[in-house]
């Protein structure tokens, strides 16, 4: 189950690249950085930069305005904050779940609530921002701390439980959590919280990483793969 994002090609993004159509705002969509000319280098709405290289904000000429990425440019990441999007995914979910399948693994779900300030700007949209996060070697700063396990995940996914599985039962599902620590894992998959059955996680593969890149491997040292997969199965042993 993908819903973090969708393909570029997707008949929702198609319609999202109208300002006026419905579907507008179910992406993050952006004007460039004001002072600077639409689709030109630096016009980007913040620095963020891809997983996969490069900026993570891509210019669509017929809509005038930045879409976010997180990973691929074919891949628009989807705004959770608007509640029709919201509706479309479960409707979607429950297509399947009524024709018998057993549950969704679900990617980079924890990915899909992003860190807001009080007027609903992603961080870095205002020049006093854009120092945010450490520059890396493509002049881009990691996304990951705005855009992941952000203030509305424990909502959102307690809303698709209700939406999509209450009243169900034989299923399970499992999600990929980039960014998740073992007390925040204990949290989502504690059953009275009634959000998700099982994570599985990533801070194990970092180990031999340092903290600036991950191009940046250190010697593998086995006592930190051991530490941090104890944290995470001790966190969970109870649930």
């Amino acid at each position: 189950l993908v819903v973090n994002h969708t393909s570029d090609e997707h008949a929702w993004f198609q319609a999202s690249r109208d300002g006026d159509d419905p579907h507008a705002d179910w992406y993050w969509w952006r004007p460039a950085r004001p002072g600077h000319e639409p689709g030109t280098p630096g016009a980007e709405p913040n620095r963020w930069g891809s997983y996969f290289g490069g900026s993570a904000w891509q210019y669509d000429p017929k809509r005038g305005e930045y879409y976010l990425h997180q990973f691929s440019r074919k891949q628009p990441d989807l705004n959770w904050e608007n509640p029709e999007v919201r509706k479309a995914v479960y409707r979607m979910m429950n297509w399947w779940m009524d024709r018998g399948i057993d549950g969704f693994r679900m990617d980079v779900i924890t990915l899909i609530s992003k860190h807001l300030d009080s007027h609903g700007r992603l961080p870095g949209e205002v020049d006093s921002e854009l120092s945010e996060g450490e520059i890396g070697e493509e002049g881009y700063t990691n996304a990951s701390p705005f855009c992941s396990d952000g203030p509305r995940l424990d909502e959102f996914l307690a809303e698709m439980r209700r939406e999509v599985f209450e009243g169900r039962e034989g299923y399970m599902n499992v999600g990929e959590a980039p960014g998740i620590t073992p007390e925040r894992n204990e949290f989502i998959t504690n059953p009275a919280h009634k959000e998700l059955d099982m994570l599985f996680l990533f801070d194990h593969v970092s180990i031999d990483q340092s903290p600036e890149s991950k191009w940046d491997t250190h010697a593998f040292v086995p006592k930190k793969l051991q530490d941090r997969m104890s944290r995470q199965q001790e966190a969970v042993r109870n649930a």
